[in-house]
């Protein structure tokens, strides 16, 4: 009993002195860190982005289509919008279509669009359904105008924000920068009258007149005056715009949209007084044309295609450009597409004249027919 009893003190203490060896040597030996691998894969940023001046989130204009397009999932992400005298533009889509960006082929990005609300929104807020009367300040000068559906920011003056019904429906952002505003007016120029709800505010003489445009008739009276200076008759109208020129007057510049079952063409003609006389300064001109088959060739019927035209004076030329857009019937927009820029050219020698005065001046809008037998769009040609 007494040899059992020390034989288990005895290991006991070995086993007390094996722990606090081994104790010893654990406290000894380093510890190893942990090391966490990087994930596998590239790493997205999530919406909602930000939508800046330089692009959205992370599409940023300037960067090859190419490596924006290795960004993104695989699957068709990549589309080619071209038709004649319209467009020829790559279109990589991104964000489940909420997030198109575009530029030429094979190139860099010269635009991002966003065409849903929830993906993206400006620093203020602004998103694809916001109110119009959210958007704030906008971005005026006297040699530039644009379709009224248009908005562009004055604190984001390379934004084009397409409106319809009151909300906002697109948001592009365009590499091209706002050209400057024109010279600043002097104490010899019109200043233009303030528009109101039904008229806009021009100069095409130095005293300045409200426009109102009517169906199919455009009328011009003094502010404060009922007494109409001159109606004449514009069919087709889809928004007329006061552009001012180098001599410090305005000319009202026209833009027309002429629907037919298989054709959509967009037209301009402009206006100026001289001597107390309506002139054109520009005749009916053709800017853009969609075709039926052209629609087709984008994935749409040619009544989902509308355009949102800009316009600036350029010397002796009016220069037109603006943004393409897709929308099926009772639907939200699908598609944003810059277009080409189209020049046209102003009136050379002296243009005819008719009486400011005289209701009774020429049609100045006939419907524009297509002047290819396949109906192929065609640019105007200055």
């Amino acid at each position: 009993m007494i040899r059992f009893s020390l034989l288990l003190l005895s290991l006991l203490a070995c086993s007390d002195g094996d722990r606090s060896a081994k104790a010893q040597a654990t406290a000894e030996q380093p510890r190893q860190r942990r090391v966490i691998e990087p994930p596998v894969g590239v790493v997205r940023a999530l919406p909602p982005h930000a939508i800046r001046a330089t692009g959205v989130g992370p599409y940023k204009l300037g960067e090859k289509l190419s490596d924006l397009l290795d960004q993104l999932p695989s699957g068709p992400r990549v589309a080619l919008f071209e038709v004649p005298g319209l467009l020829h533009r790559s279109l990589v889509r991104a964000e489940d279509d909420a997030v198109l960006i575009g530029g030429e082929p094979q190139s860099t990005a010269t635009f991002v669009a966003v065409v849903s609300g929830e993906v993206a929104r400006t620093e203020t807020g602004i998103h694809v359904g916001s109110k119009r009367e959210q958007l704030g300040p906008v971005f005026t000068a006297l040699d530039r105008a644009h379709d009224p559906r248009l908005v562009i920011p004055a604190a984001l003056k390379n934004a084009r924000i397409v409106v319809d019904g009151g909300r906002v429906s697109s948001i592009t952002i365009l590499a091209e920068p706002t050209p400057a505003p024109g010279p600043a007016t002097t104490a010899g120029d019109c200043v233009r009258p303030a528009s109101t709800e039904k008229a806009i505010g021009s100069c095409l003489t130095m005293t300045g007149e409200l426009i109102e445009v009517g169906e199919n008739e455009i009328t011009m009276r003094a502010p404060g005056s009922e007494k109409v200076i001159g109606p004449f008759r514009v069919t087709n109208v889809q928004f007329a715009v006061p552009l001012r020129m180098a001599d410090g007057r305005d000319e009202l510049v026209v833009v027309t949209r002429t629907d037919e079952p298989q054709l959509r063409s967009w037209s301009l003609i402009a206006f100026r007084i001289e001597a107390g006389k309506l002139v054109k300064s520009i005749d009916l001109t053709p800017l853009y044309q969609v075709s039926s088959s052209n629609a087709r060739w984008i994935g749409a019927e040619v009544s989902e295609v509308d355009l949102y035209l800009e316009l600036w004076n350029n010397a002796d030329a009016i220069e037109v450009g603006g943004l393409l857009t897709t929308r099926p019937s009772g639907g939200a927009t699908r598609d944003v597409v810059v277009i080409s820029t189209v020049s046209v050219a102003h009136k050379r020698g002296k243009p005819a004249t008719t009486d400011a005065g005289s209701a009774e001046t020429p049609d100045a809008g006939a419907p524009v027919r297509d002047s290819s037998a396949s109906g192929s769009a065609e640019p105007a040609k200055p």
